[in-house]
This record gives C-alpha cells, sequence and structure tokens, in this order.
C-alpha cells in the first residue's frame, strides 16, 4: 500500500525520529505503515515526505484498477 516503512528504515530512523522531524504523530505513522489506516491527509504525507526528503508520490504505491 505505501513505501513509508521502507524509505524511513533504509534512512536509519525509527517512527520516533521520523515524528520528531515530521510533526506527525507516531501512532499515525505506525497505522499507515501495518495498514491500519490509509494516508490520506495531503498536509501530513507532505511533512513525511520531506522530513525523508522525497516527493508525496514515492510515499505511496498507485494500485491500478481494472
Amino acid at each position: 500500500m505505501n513505501n513509508i516503512k521502507t524509505l524511513r528504515q533504509s534512512r536509519n530512523m525509527t517512527r520516533k525520529a521520523l515524528s520528531d522531524k515530521s510533526g506527525v504523530p507516531a501512532r499515525t505513522i505506525d497505522d499507515w505503515e501495518n495498514g491500519r489506516r490509509i494516508p490520506r491527509d495531503v498536509y501530513q504525507l507532505k511533512k513525511v515526505a520531506d522530513a525523508l526528503d522525497v516527493k508525496i508520490e514515492d510515499l505511496i504505491k498507485f494500485e491500478s484498477r481494472s
């Protein structure tokens, strides 16, 4: 569903570190990474993308619908 965990881990960041850097609650990041919630807030996604130095598009795996 998303690449947040992969990108975070590739930068050797903990969820707390990403939370601190982005201002997005660690619980929200945990929920996104584990598929309990879908990232919908573009402003929070932008903060996470900036903290990971990527584009928002890099965070989300878009799946085509057939």
